[in-house]
């Protein structure tokens, strides 16, 4: 099944403005020969801004539908609306695409952040064994040092007790 707009039709332009309100099909613009096929297809509907609007003109003109700035629909014998915010199917579907591609693309984010943070645990793992290899040089290097201390404490006495013992043979060698 498949609803077809036809041009070429004769016009149907209305006369007046009810209540100063422009009709749906003032609004719309297209093909010239696709017009009067609007404005047939829109006839005796008028543009509205409230709710309370299309309840004055359709009480006023019975014979007209109103449609409010949000898409309500009002006749004499009629009313069509809800709530705004109710997506469509079509809507739902497209919010249910976006979401799985972007879904796939966190996934794949996801896989390469675990590659980065896998390597990055390596690199740690290195860096922590070349700080505990250079904490165990520095500790070797103080425990060389240290030694290096005493014996070269240990030699300056022995040095201090050889200049005494100089000294003492140079006075005993002068008397």
């Amino acid at each position: 099944r498949a609803a077809l707009l036809l041009g070429g039709a004769p016009d149907d332009v209305p006369e007046e403005r009810p209540g100063g309100h422009p009709y749906a099909a003032d609004l719309v613009r297209g093909p010239d020969e696709l017009m009067p096929a609007v404005r047939r297809l829109l006839r005796g509907i008028v543009a509205v801004g409230t709710l309370e609007d299309a309840e004055d003109l359709v009480y006023a003109h019975p014979g007209l539908t109103a449609v409010t700035a949000e898409g309500d629909l009002l006749g004499a014998h009629f009313a069509q609306g809800g709530s705004a915010g109710a997506p469509s199917l079509l809507e739902v579907q497209a919010s249910v695409d976006e979401a799985a591609e972007e879904l796939e693309q966190l996934a794949a984010q996801c896989e390469e952040l675990a590659l980065v943070q896998e390597r990055a645990g390596e690199r740690r793992k290195e860096c922590a064994a070349l700080v505990e290899e250079l904490g165990e040089r520095r500790r070797a290097a103080d425990r060389e040092k240290s030694s290096v201390a005493q014996q070269l404490g240990a030699l300056a006495g022995q040095a201090r007790g050889a200049a005494g013992e100089a000294e003492r043979s140079t006075a005993a060698a002068a008397t």
